[in-house]
């Protein structure tokens, strides 16, 4: 049976969120070059082409290199400002009404010795500039980076908490889950719950069901990046569904990093069939040669979806993101 072709300017049309998508990695080529040329630094590669290809990765780790890269090349305001306001017009130009920011919040902070205000600040600049042009909504989730001392990261995450959290919608967790069980992240969270920050966490990437698990049981995640580990427990996939936790799904960053074998390996299928609300991200787009509405495509296809079901997952974007009530239910209605 041949897959109808992807309706792609009904699926740019669309009001959608994007819920799962890193500051950091939507640096594309250009930009990373711009950044290497403003700061008298040698460039990954000769060209936009070439640094292109350097975005192809074998494996979590040479991604993560080059991810801390990028990262370092973030020095100026106007870095941030610029990195977040070329985003915004990009997501807007495929129809995103809403965009939630990850940020390295403990990565600037305490690897690259930042404070926390100026960074914020120039974020909510670019983004500001973005807005005002495109009419786009958006929203800040600092994030904490594990492979780090719980200890200095509450110490960063201190200095998130103290300066303004007017867009601060969320914290999250985002990186390897290897010390989850053995140091006090948890504290982190519920010092920003006292705050009235809620969390979400990275769990079930390239790990088992155990991580989307502790994230629910021991952060009180609301809504979980990935989660395609989940699948493989029956229990944790009920948990999933009966407390309406969404799962920010990146299909192309999936295969990207070998979190799946294939396309059709993808549990995406799965996950709607069991009932979980799957919101759809890029995680870290040029990183990935990846869009959102690339990824979109991914999901008609792997998931055999029609117009409906492509209206379903926008639709999850809306509901499951932190905007305005108001923003929700006027996009929801105008999605269909």
């Amino acid at each position: 049976m041949t897959t109808p072709e992807f309706p792609l300017a009904a699926v740019r049309a669309m009001p959608k969120a994007e819920l799962h998508v890193h500051l950091e990695g939507t640096v594309d080529p250009a930009t990373v070059l711009a950044l290497c040329e403003r700061h008298g630094e040698p460039p990954p590669a000769a060209d936009e082409a070439a640094v292109a290809d350097w975005y192809r990765f074998d494996g979590f780790p040479m991604f993560l290199e080059r991810y801390f890269t990028v990262l370092g090349l973030l020095r100026d305001q106007e870095d941030f400002a610029l990195v977040a306001d070329r985003y915004l017009q990009s997501a807007h130009d495929q129809g995103v009404v809403h965009v939630e920011f990850h940020i390295s919040a403990t990565g600037h902070i305490v690897e690259n010795k930042k404070v926390w205000a100026p960074v914020h600040d120039a974020i909510v600049d670019g983004c500001s500039r973005a807005a005002e042009r495109t009419g786009i909504s958006w929203g800040l989730i600092p994030d904490i980076s594990p492979h780090l001392p719980a200890a200095a990261c509450a110490e960063a995450m201190d200095q998130v908490f103290a300066h303004s959290l007017d867009h601060v919608v969320a914290i999250g967790m985002g990186g390897p889950a290897d010390t989850w069980r053995t140091d006090d992240f948890a504290s982190i969270f519920d010092c920003a719950r006292s705050h009235g920050v809620p969390a979400v966490s990275h769990a079930g990437e390239h790990g088992g069901p155990d991580e989307v698990r502790w994230a629910l049981e021991h952060f009180n995640a609301e809504r979980i990046q990935h989660g395609i580990g989940a699948m493989s427990d029956p229990e944790v996939v009920a948990m999933l569904v009966e407390r309406g936790i969404p799962c920010d799904v990146c299909p192309g960053s999936n295969l990207a990093l070998n979190a799946v074998a294939s396309a059709e390996a993808h549990p995406l299928p799965a996950m709607l069939d069991a009932g979980i609300t799957v919101t759809i991200g890029t995680d870290d787009p040029p990183m990935f040669q990846t869009t959102l509405l690339d990824d979109y495509h991914r999901a008609w296809d792997w998931c055999n979806l029609d117009l409906a079901g492509i209206k379903r997952l926008a639709q999850n974007s809306i509901h499951a993101s932190y905007a305005s009530a108001a923003n929700k239910e006027r996009w929801s209605a105008a999605v269909g």
